[in-house]
């Protein structure tokens, strides 16, 4: 015997089939639906916008309310791609929230620079001053490192004369002919994903938190921004423009536009 809903939730699955969703969101959403409809118990058509409000407000007592504004997606694909009624549309009552993400004070930054080896010390502060990512990094060979009209490039990065004097020391020190980051043989040059797990050793034995590369970028971006240039945050992120930018600090739970 069919349910009082089941050729409702019927056109719901196969319209979410037909336009390829996956199979996490098809479950979701039908969920989601057949649980309104139940505990609402009304036709769909008789369906207020009061009766999805205060299905959400319930829910809201329970979960959280990025997950209630996923429930809100689904009831109102339901309602205005299935049934072609706007009774959940424009419900705006629900602000997302974002998730606050701690990142890296310059005081931790500094104190994993200082109680790493002297490699993963350079490859940190590379990541530092030019916010080149991992597997630009390994790559980096001797010639990449010239002096150009008094001013220290590595590749086509600007860096600072002490940082300079550092990878110039290290080539020297390790007879480098080739690759700057290698294995103990000298040779074979480190892996990106080598010293993506270095780093989350380290930072897991110095600051007792396991960090990405992204993580220190992104912190060094955001002091940046703390002191005004957000365009050279920007620019070292690689951020096409300042809305990217403000939208993921935003999610991060800093949104320094409002400070």
């Amino acid at each position: 015997m069919f349910g009082k809903f089941y050729f409702d939730l019927l056109s719901l699955k196969t319209e979410m089939q037909f336009r390829g969703y996956s199979i996490s969101t098809q479950n979701t959403y039908y969920k989601t639906v057949k649980e309104f409809l139940e505990v609402t118990g009304k036709e769909a058509v008789d369906i207020k916008r009061e009766d999805i409000i205060k299905f959400l407000d319930n829910n809201l007592k329970l979960l959280d309310v990025n997950t209630i504004l996923v429930k809100l997606n689904a009831l109102e694909f339901f309602f205005t791609e299935i049934l072609g009624i706007d009774v959940a549309e424009n419900i705006r009552k629900y602000k997302r929230e974002f998730k606050t993400k701690e990142f890296l004070t310059m005081e931790q930054i500094n104190m994993l620079v200082s109680s790493v080896p002297i490699r993963e010390r350079i490859l940190y502060e590379i990541v530092i001053e030019t916010g080149m990512f991992p597997e630009e990094i390994v790559e980096l060979v001797v010639e990449d490192l010239t002096l150009r009209s008094n001013t220290w490039k590595l590749k086509d990065f600007t860096i600072s004369k002490e940082l300079a004097t550092e990878i110039t020391n290290y080539i020297e020190k390790n007879l480098l002919e080739h690759y700057i980051f290698t294995l103990s043989n000298g040779t074979e040059k480190i892996l990106a994903q080598t010293a993506r797990h270095w780093l989350r050793t380290y930072t897991k034995e110095v600051l007792g938190e396991v960090y990405t590369f992204n993580d220190i970028r992104h912190s060094i971006a955001l002091e940046m921004i703390k002191k005004g240039e957000e365009k050279r945050a920007v620019k070292y992120l690689r951020n096409k423009t300042t809305a990217s930018i403000r939208q993921f600090y935003k999610r991060s739970g800093y949104d320094y536009t409002e400070k």
